[in-house]
């Protein structure tokens, strides 16, 4: 199985800060292991840090580990390189949507699928936490064999 590079948008990356259960935990925890390169941006660390400090600070020093050790930090995208994209998904969500392309992302993890609509055009899937975790199963329940 090749490194799968997945970008996590703030609220799949609230969602395993604040828990150690679910999917997204897995999936942060799959990337500190080195199994996926998980990935994120400036501006969904902000959005993460404002939300959690507001809504769960109980969760923030188990954020900053994740963010020290379990994701890759990308730049967020440039405001005119936003243009071609406006049509790919809600306005809010199209700096992350592009900052998921520019890092060459193979997946964007999301609760929110519906704000994401990239169509085929972009080498990019937008998927719930749980259905990637099922897909690397899959996967290395094909390796063992």
């Amino acid at each position: 199985m090749s490194i799968t590079n997945v970008f996590f948008d703030s609220d799949a990356l609230i969602a395993g800060s604040a828990s150690q259960r679910g999917a997204s935990f897995v999936l942060l925890q799959l990337s500190e292991l080195g199994l996926i390169q998980g990935i994120v941006s400036k501006k969904v660390i902000e959005e993460c840090r404002k939300n959690i400090q507001n809504k769960l600070p109980d969760a923030l020093p188990h954020f900053e580990q994740i963010i020290d050790h379990a994701v890759k930090i990308v730049d967020n995208p440039a405001q005119k390189e936003l243009k071609d994209y406006l049509n790919m998904a809600d306005e809010k969500d199209v700096p992350i949507l592009v900052a998921a392309i520019q890092a060459k992302a193979e997946y964007l993890v999301t609760f929110n699928t519906k704000d994401y609509f990239p169509g085929d055009t972009v080498k990019l899937s937008i998927v719930k936490p749980g259905n990637l975790l099922k897909k690397i199963r899959i996967q290395l329940n094909e390796m063992a064999k």
